[in-house]
């Protein structure tokens, strides 16, 4: 397991893990700093399917200000295939999870409560490819729920 070299090798896995029928989820985010919220949103998406697929924003695609991200897309992907709940991790070279959601087809797709207000319009788009595909979405109740946008502004703050 680990992280995965690109699209295909991704299209292979979810092959294989089809033909065993298992239960396929996917996480998708930035993952820039990574915080408890972010470990429980993984441990809870983990408990609820076989296989755990986690895609990270490349960073041409991060929007979250001028000195976003910290972390290279592919650190961040190293790092997180180095976390349990992780089975397959891959850097989307692309600005939506769109792509990750065709190939993989995820039986669920998860977000964090983060985003429990339904206006992000890229996150709708991609609701309705997960459901078209038989898929339904999944908001984590984090409970420990921080943001790493707070955070990078908190450290930012005090190395200037």
């Amino acid at each position: 397991m680990g992280v995965l070299s690109d699209i295909t090798a991704l299209q292979d896995e979810a092959v294989y893990c089809r033909e065993k029928g298992l239960t396929i989820g996917l996480c998708h985010g930035c993952f820039d700093i990574v915080h408890p919220g972010h470990l429980y949103h993984l441990q809870r998406a983990r408990t609820m399917v076989d296989r755990l697929f986690v895609s990270v924003t490349a960073d041409p695609y991060v929007n979250k200000g001028a000195d976003r991200p910290v972390f290279p897309d592919q650190k961040r992907a190293e790092f997180l295939a180095s976390i349990r709940y992780c089975d397959h991790v891959i850097v989307n070279h692309t600005p939506t999870a769109e792509l990750m959601i065709k190939t993989l087809r995820p039986n669920l797709y998860f977000k964090g409560a983060d985003y429990s207000d339904g206006s992000d319009v890229r996150l709708q788009a991609e609701r309705a490819l997960v459901e078209s595909a038989g898929g339904r979405m999944i908001l984590t109740d984090d409970k420990i729920f921080d943001s790493t946008s707070r955070i990078a502004r908190l450290v930012m703050s005090t190395h200037r």
